[in-house]
């Protein structure tokens, strides 16, 4: 269940799920897939976002977040 404004602690973020990650961005370049993870890493809520919808867009990152979730 996704609750709006949802604060994730960085490391619970990728705990476990970096290659997850790392697939679900294998098309992106290694620089935006390594900015991509560096946001994750650092997380800052709504800030890192919206950081993240302006680089890879709305719907990849609903579909990141998504499968941080599970």
């Amino acid at each position: 269940m996704n609750h709006m404004g949802e604060v994730f602690r960085a490391k619970d973020i990728l705990k476990g799920r970096r290659k997850l990650i790392e697939q679900a961005l294998f098309d992106l370049s290694p620089s935006v897939r390594d900015t991509v993870i560096s946001i994750l890493e650092s997380w800052k809520g709504e800030e890192s976002r919206d950081q993240l919808i302006k680089i890879i867009g709305k719907k990849s990152v609903e579909d990141v977040l998504k499968s941080l979730e599970s």
